[in-house]
């Protein structure tokens, strides 16, 4: 509660959202009910890491995470078919990482068996991201290099991937406004 209790205090400096993160392998995600219906209650926004690893992929514990309402979800690797569908319904957010699933060894296989693969035709926005830049020596650039390559991605592609992740951002209108126009600029090859 205290970190959603400092979220409170700082939200008129910039915070916006609360994220539950950490060994997926021990602890009771429901302890987080009251926490999370606070940073709610307060405006904020939630993003959960979600079934990282196997032992954090029960069915049940995935439908309480749900019931917490997040906005977005972090690395969504070990997922059962019908909570996919359940994801897909919600069109959250989905924060993907695929340096540190495939170097941590989060996922069988190497970058082309990435669940990217799987989520890029579903209608939720999908945000590539980073974890653990000094560990995985991956910038967010080259995270996107990564998916064009393995995934055979076009500019356009990659344009629309930004636009859709625009979309799940935890800013206000104004700032998705000047996003999707810095996005628009560029997908038109003018210099930013």
């Amino acid at each position: 509660m205290e970190a959603v209790d400092l979220a409170i205090k700082y939200q008129s400096r910039g915070v916006v959202a609360v994220d539950l993160y950490g060994d997926p392998s021990h602890g009771e995600v429901s302890l987080f009910r009251a926490a999370f219906a606070k940073a709610k209650h307060h405006g904020l926004k939630l993003t959960l890491h979600f079934a990282e690893v196997p032992s954090s992929s029960v069915e049940e514990e995935l439908m309480t995470l749900l019931s917490y309402k997040p906005e977005r979800l972090g690395h969504v690797i070990h997922v059962p078919e019908s909570i996919k569908e359940e994801i897909a319904a919600r069109k959250l957010g989905l924060e993907l990482c695929l340096s540190c699933n495939v170097h941590a060894k989060l996922i069988s296989g190497g970058f082309a068996d990435h669940h990217f693969g799987y989520w890029r035709d579903k209608c939720c926005p999908l945000i590539l991201c980073t974890d653990d830049v000094g560990v995985f020596c991956s910038s967010l650039s080259n995270e996107y290099l990564l998916a064009a390559e393995h995934f055979n991605l076009d500019r356009g592609n990659l344009v629309k991937i930004c636009g859709t992740a625009i979309e799940a951002i935890f800013g206000d209108e104004r700032e998705k406004k000047r996003l999707r126009e810095s996005l628009s600029a560029f997908s038109r090859g003018a210099t930013i």
